[in-house]
């Protein structure tokens, strides 16, 4: 049985998988041998990133308590009951964001090579 633990582990890892990809994005050097090796890496943390992400959500639909956040934020228990319990609203709030998430990548890799504005 997963506990609120194992539920937070998961999510301080996927985000620790994300920012690290993020954060070697902007430490590549372009235009040198190596940049292809590591914008795969940065693939693999993302998507390593998204997996723990999906497996933090099973552990949440396997608690008894669903409410992992404190009693000041009730809000955000009964927000995430509401979109996580249930899995079919679930992958849908899960696909909107990968779609915002990559709908910002486009943009910003525009708007940096001047194609945009």
């Amino acid at each position: 049985m997963k506990t609120k633990r194992d539920f937070w582990r998961s999510i301080g890892l996927s985000y620790l998988l994300i920012f690290s990809g993020i954060i070697l994005l902007y430490i590549i050097e372009e235009n040198t041998q190596f940049e292809i090796y590591l914008l795969i890496g940065v693939i693999f943390l993302e998507g390593f990133g998204l997996i723990t992400i999906v497996k933090a959500l099973k552990i949440f639909r396997s608690l008894d308590d669903k409410s992992i956040y404190p009693k000041q934020f009730d809000f955000l228990n009964r927000m995430a009951v509401k979109l996580h319990s249930d899995r079919k609203k679930s992958n849908i709030v899960i696909v909107i964001a990968i779609i915002v998430g990559i709908l910002i990548g486009i943009f910003s890799v525009l708007y940096k090579e001047g194609l945009l504005f």
